[in-house]
């Protein structure tokens, strides 16, 4: 079985476009499509909306990711119709994480997004599939199995996606699993908390010695989710992109 891989873009924080080109170069030979954030910790990066250009420049299937936090609706469609003018019909809504300074949400909600969105599709008649993230721990919410993509959120633990998919037999839309690279020990201390991810037994200790631990650990499982039932996975490999594009280059 294929490994279908969409590879997130680890957007630079300044005026620069060449990191995004070294990634998309890295990651095409495994990646099925990329996947362009959106502001993911409330810290000004380069526009989602650049950074997809680039992309589609450079012949790649795009999903954007638009999230709530930083827009109202006149801001949503003005960044959809931006998109598809690019090429891009796939886009993942989310909510978005708080800014560092605790600013309040935007008046847009994922729910909000996902008409808006549909009755923008609509309008202009183009094809617009839309994405939302689900929690393997919880069922998904009654309004989001209106989605044409669910995004489950990173976990270590293939029995919890496994679990999760069994629950929601009943879904058609495809379903890929989030798979996070921790690159250091850091940063592993930091999502396991943040995150409340649970990681691999002696995963921290390990990239103490060995800074590519993190990449092992991430290709393997997401090989693992190849048996628990979910369509493709979302590979989160931030500054590990080179080191996880050659391993799963080698496995798949």
């Amino acid at each position: 079985m294929t490994l279908d891989i969409s590879a997130e873009l680890d957007v630079p924080h300044r005026p620069d476009l060449a990191p995004i080109g070294r990634q998309l170069d890295a990651l095409a030979p495994v990646a099925a499509r990329f996947l362009v954030p959106d502001n993911a910790t409330g810290r000004a990066a380069v526009a989602g909306l650049v950074v997809a250009a680039e992309a589609r420049r450079r012949g790649h299937e795009t999903v954007a990711v638009l999230n709530a936090r930083d827009r109202n609706t006149l801001g949503l469609r003005r960044d959809l119709l931006g998109l598809l003018a690019l090429g891009v019909h796939e886009v993942l809504l989310l909510r978005g994480d708080r800014p560092d300074d605790d600013a309040e949400d935007g008046p847009l909600t994922v729910g909000a997004m996902l008409r808006e969105a549909r009755s923008l599709a609509e309008e202009h008649d183009t094809p617009l599939t839309l994405g939302v993230v689900a929690d393997p721990d919880r069922d998904l919410p009654r309004w989001k199995r209106d989605a044409d993509v669910v995004w489950l959120a990173p976990t270590f633990s293939v029995p919890a996606v496994t679990d999760w998919r069994e629950r929601h037999a009943d879904l058609t839309q495809p379903v890929r699993a989030g798979v996070l690279v921790p690159t250091g020990p850091r940063m592993a201390r930091g999502v396991a908390e943040g995150m409340d991810l649970d990681l691999p037994d002696g995963l921290t200790g390990a990239l103490e010695h060995d800074d590519t631990a993190g990449v092992d650990a991430a290709c393997e499982h997401a090989l693992a989710l190849r048996e628990a039932g979910v369509d493709g996975i979302h590979l989160v490999a931030v500054s590990r992109y080179r080191e996880a594009a050659d391993r799963l280059a080698g496995l798949t």
